[in-house]
């Protein structure tokens, strides 16, 4: 037991922080400073704790149902930066727009551990209850603007279709359990040899839940909407933590049956073409959409939707090329570091309301603030997959695991859409540089934690757009898939 406890020690020094930050935010003071402090101190202590420790072998815990490797550590220790770059970078906003409450701090918390729990995860059941845990914060932060239409029907759509889908995954996994007999992901590995028509339903109504959150198409119709009414922090913190968290999960449950099985050897045929649908359609949709969008969240709505596609590149790769799945990994890492840049620059806007997000608040930027300008066309190159930034080597790789697969024509298409979804950003960055600017156009004000925050992800896309063997050569070594 006590060999456990070491084990487990990342993530009892996040419940401690968990319970240390709720206290201070039940004592009712004027300053919000003490719980933003705890939680700051808690993220960064737990990143510390499980990015030192290094494993040589996978661990089962609790009979089996969680597992603490190199891969789980490093997700809790990278989701815990994300969200200490959030704490850091985007105080200021919940202070302007008055939302600055001492709850916010302990539901991200809360809502950390939901998603790195889940990743860790190897028992259905542990899975849909680290689900909820990650997903309840959610929708209570994505209304956190309560006296604004929009955050409210943000909250409420994000609730009843992600409660929804939540029942989804419940049902795939009785129909899991019904045609094997247990809940572990090991267990229905190897139950999975005989194959059976419940099994495979069971089995698709999972990733369907998961292909949801995701906001893989046809299934991200929710996504533009949410990210819209959203205060934008929490957009950041969906397009980022929960983004990541659940597409590990998606990868992860996708790889619990053995394809190997002949009698598995037509539900592997449909399943890879039905990815390949959501891939294509994913590109398509987002890649064409986000070039009619006027909002800056709404255009990183559906640019998320395309990341989404390109994320299912590599998964399309893993099932021939490799089971480590490091391309997911790859991607993962950069796509969620300069979306984390890009959002925490969209929080400067000193409109209220998030009403000043729009593109037309860019134009001129360049003549009033060349250097936010500067750090906005990093990121914006890095997701438009611009060389000598992170985002080109990790559309690279992607687009390497799905050619190693097979899957050349859907690697056609991804790049064809790679230039048109290019169009967007580039759109942005002549808005800012090539025009005057308008009487509408925003105020954007930069602050000493939103600097900090927006250099740091700006060097990160860039060092690892220079010399990516840095990234590289540690997270190949990391199996995504057991």
């Amino acid at each position: 037991m006590s060999a456990e406890f070491d084990l487990l020690g990342p993530w009892i020094s996040l419940c401690a922080g968990i319970l240390l930050t709720l206290l201070i935010s039940v004592i009712r003071t004027e300053s919000k400073r003490p719980a933003q402090i705890s939680a700051l101190i808690t993220v960064v202590g737990t990143a510390v704790l499980s990015l030192g420790k290094q494993p040589s072998e996978a661990a089962l815990v609790f009979a089996g149902s969680f597992e603490i490797s190199s891969l789980t550590l490093l997700v809790l220790g990278g989701l815990c930066a994300l969200a200490a770059m959030f704490i850091l970078g985007t105080g200021h906003y919940l202070s302007r727009e008055r939302i600055h409450i001492s709850d916010y701090y302990h539901l991200l918390l809360i809502l950390v551990l939901g998603a790195s729990v889940m990743v860790a995860s190897r028992n259905l059941i542990l899975t849909f209850i680290a689900l909820e845990v990650m997903s309840l914060p959610a929708y209570t932060l994505a209304g956190f603007r309560r006296n604004d239409s929009r955050s409210n029907e943000a909250a409420l759509k994000y609730f009843i279709l992600g409660g929804a889908m939540g029942a989804v995954f419940l049902l795939g996994s009785s129909f899991v359990f019904g045609a094997t007999g247990t809940l572990t992901y090991s267990g229905v590995f190897s139950a999975s040899k005989s194959g059976g028509v419940m099994l495979e339903l069971g089995h698709l109504l999972l990733l369907v839940s998961f292909l949801f959150k995701v906001a893989a198409a046809p299934l991200h119709f929710w996504k533009p909407d949410v990210y819209e009414g959203a205060p934008t922090p929490v957009t950041g913190i969906m397009a980022t933590i929960i983004t990541a968290a659940s597409f590990l999960t998606l990868v992860r449950l996708i790889h619990m049956i053995d394809y190997g099985a002949a009698e598995m050897g037509n539900y592997l045929a449909w399943l890879k073409s039905a990815l390949r649908f959501v891939t294509v359609a994913s590109l398509i949709v987002g890649s064409t959409v986000m070039i009619t969008q006027r909002s800056l969240k709404r255009l990183f709505a559906y640019s998320s939707i395309t990341h989404t596609g390109y994320l299912m590149l590599g998964v399309l790769g893993s099932f021939d090329s490799g089971a480590s799945a490091s391309s997911v990994l790859i991607y993962l890492c950069g796509y969620c570091v300069m979306s984390t840049g890009a959002f925490v620059l969209l929080a400067l806007s000193k409109s209220p309301a998030d009403t000043g997000t729009e593109l037309i608040d860019l134009t001129g930027l360049m003549k009033r603030s060349p250097y936010l300008t500067g750090l906005w066309t990093i990121f914006l190159f890095s997701m438009a997959g611009m060389p000598f930034t992170v985002g080109f080597f990790a559309k690279y790789f992607v687009f390497m695991a799905s050619m190693n697969g097979g899957e050349t024509v859907v690697v056609v298409i991804a790049a064809l859409c790679t230039v048109v979804g290019a169009y967007a950003y580039l759109r942005a960055i002549a808005l800012m540089t090539m025009r005057e600017a308008a009487p509408t156009s925003g105020e954007w004000e930069l602050t000493p934690g939103s600097q900090l925050v927006a250099v740091g992800a700006a060097v990160f896309v860039l060092f690892l757009g220079i010399i990516p063997n840095a990234m590289l050569q540690y997270l190949k070594g990391i199996p995504l898939i057991h």
